[in-house]
């Protein structure tokens, strides 16, 4: 059954090639201008032949697409992040998305170049028009659509993100394409994958992107996946500031959109609890996870940049660098803005009841372990949580 879109644009295309036997009836060469739906032109020369507009296939990487040739099959094919397509020299059946179309007549290579119907290309990249302007000889279409992105493979699975739109694509060894989600924004610049598998067999998967002008923005997709699906997600944009999320303790998984914090079984992927981050900190902002344990936790606020405790069981909240730190440090703390605000308390590890912390001051080298007793009972607790056993 054809949805609504796809019936849409094949409605525009097919009233769009009324106009194009125009081109056909002059012969000889024409020109092709192309609109992006993210904006620019691209635009060139095309090519009339036995009633058919060809354009040059290498108008498909313009969109972020790349073009593999099978010469033994005369068979192209076209890949982009979420959209692929294939059509074969001499052919006028083509394929979109694993679905078969008539591409209106077939392909052909001229030194060395392969031309496609304008008709296929605008297809494929759901453009919303095609127009002939006989006057000037110019075959026109708005709206392409453009699939740059970035991939990378884990467990001989290659995991692809589409920039413009944020879908998230896995293509097996057979190279079978699945949508396993969308993370819900658009995607910028430096965009990183990093893969933990669970020691419940699930994968978690940390997806980010690093974005502006001095890349000071970053935005953080968390995934949580069970055989193969996608079962929990989060995403959460910090500024400026960068710390590095504790994503475990024990059998729990940690997930965070920045102001809440869920805690998930590892194995089954069940919420055991959430945490409001805002309340415990105080302020409304998002939160890095910068350690925990059963009984505690240590969070900071993206903007003021202050390190708190949270003692779980009491649900108190303690700000420690004017608990730990010496008076310069402290004055430091409180008045610096650059290159962001704060102190610079990371955790180290834990001794029974005494967490232990190092100062990364810029002031000095600090070579000093500070030390905070909690006020709780110690009982059989998960394993460390200091990011140095992340």
């Amino acid at each position: 059954m054809m949805d609504l879109k796809a019936r849409w644009i094949a409605t525009a295309l097919f009233a769009a090639l009324l106009a194009v036997p125009a081109v056909a009836q002059a012969g000889g060469t024409a020109y092709y201008r192309f609109s992006w739906d993210q904006g620019g032109e691209s635009s060139g020369s095309a090519v009339v032949k036995n009633g058919t507009t060809y354009i040059s296939a290498s108008v498909m990487e313009s969109a972020g697409m790349s073009i593999t040739w099978d010469k033994a099959h005369q068979r192209a094919e076209m890949i982009g992040y979420g959209k692929k397509a294939a059509v074969r020299i001499g052919s006028k059946t083509g394929v979109i998305d694993g679905r078969l179309v008539d591409v209106g007549a077939a392909p052909y290579e001229n030194k060395n170049e392969l031309f496609v119907p304008a008709r296929f290309i605008v297809q494929t990249l759901e453009g919303n028009s095609l127009t002939w302007d006989a006057e000037h000889q110019l075959i026109s279409a708005a709206g392409l659509h453009t699939y740059p992105g970035a991939s990378q493979t884990y467990a001989g699975m290659t995991y692809s993100v589409v920039k413009n739109t944020g879908e998230l694509f896995v293509t097996d060894k057979n190279g079978i394409q699945t949508k396993i989600a969308n993370l819900g924004s658009e995607l910028y610049d430096g965009v990183t994958f990093d893969f933990r598998k669970t020691p419940g067999g699930l994968l978690f998967l940390t997806i980010g992107d690093n974005y502006g002008e001095p890349h000071i923005n970053n935005h953080l997709f968390y995934l949580i996946l069970k055989d193969g699906s996608v079962i929990r997600q989060s995403d959460v944009k910090y500024w400026q500031r960068y710390e590095q999320n504790v994503t475990q303790f024990g059998n729990e998984l940690l997930l965070t959109d920045g102001k809440t914090l869920r805690f998930i079984e590892d194995g089954t992927g069940v919420v055991k609890s959430t945490l409001d981050l805002v309340k415990f900190g105080g302020e409304d902002d998002n939160y890095f996870i910068e350690g925990g344990d059963d009984d505690f936790l240590l969070i900071r606020a993206n903007g003021s940049g202050l390190l708190k405790l949270v003692e779980r069981s009491s649900q108190q909240t303690v700000i420690l660098y004017d608990k730990l730190l010496g008076a310069a440090d402290i004055q430091y703390a409180e008045s610096n803005d650059a290159p962001y605000r704060g102190d610079y308390l990371k955790y180290a590890k834990r001794e029974e009841n005494i967490l232990y912390f190092r100062n990364n001051s810029p002031i000095a080298k600090d070579t000093n372990l500070y030390s905070y007793t909690l006020h709780i009972k110690v009982e059989e607790k998960g394993p460390d949580l200091s990011p140095s056993g992340n």
